[in-house]
C-alpha cells in the first residue's frame, strides 16, 4: 500500500476517534440532551399496577389503555363528551431561561372544542402554562404534535399535561417528550474537538510518513474528506443513541 493510501486509512481511524472523544466530552459536561419525561412511553406500571409510573389522572374519562400504543403496549386515553379530563406526567429537573421542546404522538379523534398538550411551569410567583392545541381533527397514524418554549425565569420544575377542556372526543397519547434544545451548541463543541484531533493527526502522520512521500505537505490535506465523513457519521450515531436513551 502506498504511503498516502495508508494516510487515508489513518485519517479514517482518527475521525472515529474524534467522534468518541467529542461524545465523551459531552457526556462528562452533561450536554447530551435527553428526554426529561419520566416514563415517557407510559409502559412502566406504578406500585399498584393501576396506572403508569410517574403519571396521575383526573379519573373521569381517562384510562391507561392497552387498546392502542405507538410503542410497547400502553398509551394514555382521554374519552370525554362535553367534559374536562387530564393526565399529568412528571418531568426531570429544568432551569428557567432555557429553551425546551415538548411533543407527543396522538391517535384518535377530537370531535368538539380542543384537547391540549401542555407544559406547566412552576415558579415562585405561581404556575405558567404553555399549550400545544390539539383541535378538532382525525388523528390517524399516530400524529406528532409539539412546540418549543422558553422556561420562565426562576422556573425549577415543570409537568407535562395531556388534557381535554370542555371537549368531546376519544384521543390516545404516547411517547411524550420534553427536551432542552441545545444540539447546535453540542455540535459546535464537538466540531472544535474534531478540529483539534485533526491538527494532532497531522503531526502524528507527518512524523510517521513525512519522509516516505514525495510531497510531505500533502499529508496536511490527505484524507480530510474521509476524516470529516467518519467523524460526522459516528458522532451523529452516538449522539442520537445517547439522546434517545
Amino acid at each position: 500500500m502506498k504511503p498516502l493510501e495508508t494516510v487515508y486509512w489513518w485519517r479514517f481511524g482518527f475521525g472515529i476517534l474524534a467522534a468518541f472523544l467529542a461524545v465523551g466530552f459531552l457526556i462528562a459536561a452533561g450536554a447530551v440532551n435527553t428526554n426529561l419525561v419520566l416514563n415517557s412511553s407510559v409502559e412502566v406500571a406504578n406500585a399498584g399496577a393501576t396506572g403508569p409510573l410517574y403519571w396521575s389522572s383526573s379519573g373521569n374519562g381517562t384510562e391507561w389503555s392497552a387498546t392502542y400504543a405507538r410503542t410497547g403496549s400502553r398509551s394514555l386515553e382521554i374519552n370525554v363528551t362535553n367534559a374536562t379530563a387530564s393526565w399529568i406526567g412528571q418531568v426531570g429537573q429544568i432551569s428557567g431561561g432555557n429553551v425546551y421542546h415538548i411533543e407527543g404522538f396522538f391517535y384518535g379523534q377530537v370531535i368538539k372544542s380542543q384537547f391540549f398538550l401542555t407544559i406547566n411551569w412552576s415558579t415562585e410567583s405561581g404556575e405558567i402554562d404553555d399549550n400545544v392545541a390539539l383541535p378538532v381533527a382525525n388523528y390517524a397514524g399516530w400524529q406528532l404534535e409539539g412546540a418549543t418554549f422558553t422556561a420562565p425565569s426562576g422556573a425549577k420544575r415543570c409537568e407535562i399535561v395531556f388534557s381535554a377542556v370542555n371537549a368531546s372526543g376519544d384521543l390516545y397519547g404516547d411517547d411524550f417528550e420534553v427536551r432542552q434544545t441545545e444540539p447546535v451548541q453540542s455540535f459546535l463543541n464537538s466540531a472544535s474537538i474534531a478540529i483539534l484531533v485533526y491538527i494532532v493527526s497531522y503531526y502524528v502522520l507527518k512524523s510517521r510518513f513525512g519522509t516516505k512521500v514525495a510531497k510531505p505537505q500533502k499529508i496536511l490535506t490527505a484524507g480530510i474528506g474521509i476524516y470529516i465523513l467518519a467523524w460526522l457519521v459516528v458522532w451523529t450515531l452516538l449522539y442520537t443513541l445517547l439522546a434517545a436513551g
